[in-house]
């Protein structure tokens, strides 16, 4: 049952208020023992993860990666994006975070937890982890598109949270410009869960032992990804060179294309669109290097 890759109490999904209200659980120890903080400092210490596979940020943006990587020589060839653990160290004094992305595309425990929550809810899972020092909060304020589960691991983190304003006027820039004290204050400590729905404003501020926590991003498929496979396919049908004409009537032609957009959508199968807008890649991949060698022992969801 994937929800139990989220909540320690697979019941509380029944809790959630989808792209409303955000939600306080108890997360699952199953998915919160895959890091730890000594997990992070050896992927950085021993180059097991190159930038941008992690990232530095300050509040104001990220730090440029010249600031804590290098290149290294490795046989005849050189190899860049290399963490400088020193450097990297820096900068977390300085009130930065250290954040991993899309931790899914390469280690094998959190791809097989995002392929199974991808088959559940039928969206684009993508996971980060956030490291951060004592006191800091080294992303600024922001909005994000997808829903986000956040699961503490260890330390504590205060979130503030600025609820969903009214209108779209907000919706032009995702960085959250407020002097406005937050709607909501809570603190997660190690074990617990946070779920924050897509457009609620939020930063977060480490406690006096920094924190790590993993980031679950849930991105369902939307009504603009629904048009926009509808035009893909319509688009197909349409010649690279058909332009408008550079001078005449210009008008007749954009009817004529826009009846045919209405077209092709009243001729859509709800089901088939809906079908081919949800396809998505597994992230563990079922063929073997070696024909019929499986060493990491593939198990189906």
């Amino acid at each position: 049952m994937s929800w139990s890759d989220i909540f320690a109490d697979p019941a509380d999904r029944e809790r959630l208020e989808w792209g409303r209200e955000h939600l306080r659980f108890t997360a699952s120890t199953a998915t919160t023992s895959l890091l730890s903080f000594q997990r992070i400092d050896d992927w950085i210490r021993y180059g097991q993860v190159r930038y941008p596979q992690f990232q530095v940020n300050m509040p104001e943006g990220g730090v440029p990666p010249t600031m804590f990587t290098e290149t290294r020589p490795y046989l005849a060839l050189s190899m860049p994006g290399y963490p400088v653990t020193a450097a990297i160290a820096e900068q977390l004094r300085q009130g930065a975070t250290l954040r991993l992305v899309g931790i899914e595309d390469w280690y094998r425990p959190v791809a097989e937890l995002a392929d199974r929550l991808a088959e559940t809810v039928g969206a684009d899972i993508t996971t980060y982890a956030f490291y951060t020092s004592p006191g800091d909060g080294g992303v600024g304020a922001h909005w994000d598109m997808a829903d986000v589960f956040v699961l503490q691991v260890e330390g504590t983190k205060k979130w503030n949270l600025w609820d969903i304003p009214g209108g779209t006027d907000w919706q032009d820039n995702q960085t959250l410009h407020t002097d406005q004290d937050p709607d909501h204050v809570i603190e997660l400590t190690p074990g617990d869960g946070l779920y924050i729905p897509a457009g609620t404003g939020h930063r977060a501020f480490a406690g006096p032992e920094g924190s790590l926590h993993l980031s679950i991003a849930v991105s369902v498929t939307s009504h603009r990804k629904i048009v926009r496979t509808l035009l893909e396919e319509l688009m197909t049908a349409i010649p690279l060179l058909d332009r408008l004409p550079v001078d005449g009537d210009r008008l007749t032609p954009i009817a004529a294309l826009l009846r045919e957009v209405a077209e092709a959508a009243d001729k859509a199968d709800p089901a088939k669109l809906l079908t081919k807008a949800d396809r998505r890649e597994r992230r563990i991949s079922e063929a073997p290097l070696i024909p019929g060698v499986d060493p990491a022992g593939h198990r189906p969801f």
